[in-house]
């Protein structure tokens, strides 16, 4: 592991990726629970090194397989077919023995979307890019050849950084969903129909100045139920509108999501309520819902994942973002 921007300098030095009469600045950047990524400028060149870590850096004891990292670059390689130029980073060097990779470094100035919005800027053309570059991974994957997806149908990143830690993890905590918990898991592992990001999160999401998207961190990627990549973006766009108190801005944000992707996914508001309540109880809460927001969102999230017959989960939606969230 390396554990220090001296070493991190060594390695780009030893792998030949920058001279060693250049002079280069290695900096740490923050964000990330999964993995240790460092930014390498020198001259010219740009590069971010994404290392693999073997306990997630939260509070709750939580492991991955390191080998993930393997995933992710085969995860970038085949999406690279499928998604606009530019959308998403390229690799440059990779090196499964130490569990890392480097790939190309977005432009200066790029923020992360989540941070975009904890700023108070809710873009609808971001939103509406996110909606777009989802709806081209899920429909331009269904069609690709079997030797393609083959790699990507083994769950077990999957199951140990989203079904474990989110609903299996939710089971213990609330005994008497544990039935419509199993229903959502056997979904998302045994109904699969494309590749599947798995941490579709604005916290994912490079935006520049001209709200031009880069789409990032795949090392949960897998053929899978579209369903997840929905709820999982839904579930942080309502979080944000309601921790900031910008209902309106963030329906405004899920409308144009949902307009532009437009394709089918079945029992949307009971993922959208599981992976709400996993935000508030599960291993990687969020720090901004404070309060009486936290019962309120709760009890939305129990009702929600109970919600099995609703079909088109947007106007529950925005009946919950207008005033408080409907109670169980």
């Amino acid at each position: 592991m390396l554990i220090s921007s001296e070493e991190v300098k060594e390695y780009v030095i030893k792998t030949r990726l920058i001279h060693p009469d250049h002079e280069a600045v290695v900096e740490q950047l923050a964000g990330g629970v999964s993995c240790q990524v460092w930014k390498i400028t020198c001259g010219e060149t740009r590069l971010v090194l994404k290392q693999a870590l073997a306990k997630l850096n939260v509070q709750a004891e939580w492991y991955s397989d390191v080998n993930r990292i393997v995933r992710e670059v085969q995860a970038m390689k085949f999406l690279t077919q499928l998604l606009p130029e530019n959308s998403l980073p390229q690799i440059v060097h990779e090196d499964p023995n130490e569990h890392l990779y480097v790939m190309t470094c977005a432009p200066e100035g790029a923020k992360t979307w989540k941070s975009v919005l904890m700023e108070g800027r809710f873009s609808v053309e971001v939103a509406r890019q996110a909606g777009e570059l989802l709806r081209m991974m899920h429909f331009n994957s269904r069609t690709a050849p079997l030797e393609q997806i083959k790699v990507f149908q083994d769950l077990s990143y999957f199951e140990q950084l989203r079904v474990d830690p989110f609903y299996v993890y939710l089971k213990r905590l609330y005994p008497q969903l544990q039935s419509e918990i199993d229903d959502l898991i056997w979904e998302l592992t045994e109904n699969s129909s494309c590749i599947v990001h798995g941490d579709f999160s604005p916290k994912n999401m490079l935006v520049d100045d001209n709200d031009r998207m880069i789409l990032l961190d795949y090392e949960v990627a897998h053929w899978g139920n579209p369903v997840f990549d929905v709820a999982f973006l839904l579930t942080h766009l309502l979080l944000k509108g309601w921790g900031l108190k910008r209902e309106r801005e963030s329906y405004a944000l899920i409308q144009a999501f949902m307009n532009e992707y437009q394709l089918e996914t079945r029992h949307l508001l009971p993922h959208i309520g599981l992976l709400l309540l996993a935000r508030l109880d599960g291993k990687s809460t969020v720090d901004y819902i404070k309060d009486e927001l936290i019962d309120i969102i709760r009890s939305t999230a129990i009702a929600w994942i109970q919600s099995t017959s609703v079909e088109n989960p947007l106007p529950v939606i925005e009946k919950a973002l207008k005033g408080e969230p409907e109670r169980e």
